[in-house]
This record gives C-alpha cells, sequence and structure tokens, in this order.
C-alpha cells in the first residue's frame, strides 16, 4: 500500500489569544517554561511579544533561533 503523498502545509498565522492559551496551560509552577516560534506569528513583531509578555510579568529569553522562551 505505501504512504499518501505529502499534503500541501498551510501556514500557522496565530495570536495573542494562543499566545497567551499557551503560557497559561504551561506556566503553573516556579521553572515552568513554554517556547513559542516566531514564525508562527507572522502579525506580530518579536519586540512586541516580548514588551506584551515582561509587561505582564513573564520572563522572557530570546532564543536567537526564531524562538522565545517564557518563564
Amino acid at each position: 500500500m505505501g504512504l499518501s503523498p505529502k499534503k500541501e502545509l498551510k501556514h500557522r498565522n496565530q495570536n495573542w489569544s494562543d499566545i497567551d492559551r499557551l503560557l497559561q496551560s504551561n506556566i503553573n509552577f516556579v521553572g515552568d517554561s513554554a517556547t513559542i516560534s516566531l514564525a508562527d506569528y507572522p502579525s506580530l513583531s518579536k519586540a512586541e511579544i516580548i514588551a506584551e509578555a515582561e509587561k505582564n510579568n513573564y520572563t522572557v529569553s530570546d532564543k536567537t533561533n526564531g524562538y522565545l522562551e517564557f518563564s
């Protein structure tokens, strides 16, 4: 039988509610963290995401490879 042909992939275009949902579900205890790929949020700038996160008491680490880590 074999494999089916790979389907055409869609680009993600997530927004603030997606980031908020990720952070709320993954950061619950001291030491918890969550990582996002900036490519999943093309409508939001890295600076904008960092500023909003820091304003809401998150620590953000720029992983310099297109990822941000929140804690």
